[in-house]
């Protein structure tokens, strides 16, 4: 009998671990050597993030591979329901607060030991959403600051009532070709 409840326990404990975060269908296509994941919030390195939704992310192929052009770009969409329109202002506090937890600032410590620096973005508005800037510390490879360069673009669906929020991200300037790499990717749900 406690082999039983041992094997239960062990399913029910890989099943959960298999299935975490694919609770939401994507609302994003790309191409099959793109990775995926899907994150319900309230996210879990970022609880002060206050939406309902979740958030489907698609990264480059070599988007972890500090030799590739492609290093820290990916992209992803936060799939809310509908909340007051972004500002300059809000969404650096938001992208300050997202990669404030995702690094792990408030705990961890460059290779010096000195305090690594907390998150830094600017946005601007455009006619097309915003641009802007992250200073951030890479804690997953390089054990560095880098700054990624961001566009975002907001839009709402009436019919479900959802925001739908955008970001591109890439350490390469704006004019790079790297950008079109985006055009790879695809939004499935159509809105204003």
């Amino acid at each position: 009998m406690k082999e039983y409840i041992a094997l239960v326990l062990f399913l029910f404990t890989i099943n959960s671990m298999l299935t975490y975060g694919q609770e939401h269908e994507s609302i994003l296509s790309a191409p099959e050597n793109w990775k995926s994941e899907i994150i319900p919030f309230p996210i879990s390195f970022a609880p002060s993030i206050n939406y309902v939704g979740f958030e489907d992310l698609r990264f480059t192929p070599t988007w972890s591979d500090s030799t590739s052009q492609e290093f820290w770009t990916y992209t992803f969409v936060w799939y809310v329901e509908k909340d007051s329109s972004l500002t300059e202002s809000s969404l650096s506090e938001m992208m300050n607060r997202y990669y404030d937890g995702l690094m792990g600032v408030d705990y961890k410590k460059k290779e010096d030991q000195s305090p690594i620096e907390k998150t830094l973005s600017v946005f601007i508005a455009t006619k097309k959403g915003f641009k802007g800037k992250i200073r951030v510390y890479d804690s997953f490879f390089t054990k560095k600051e880098m700054t990624l360069n961001v566009k975002v673009k907001e839009a709402f669906c009436a019919e479900t009532n959802k925001q739908i929020i955008s970001f591109k991200l890439s350490q390469k300037e704006f004019d790079d070709p790297i950008w079109d790499r985006f055009d790879d990717v695809k939004l499935k749900v159509k809105c204003d």
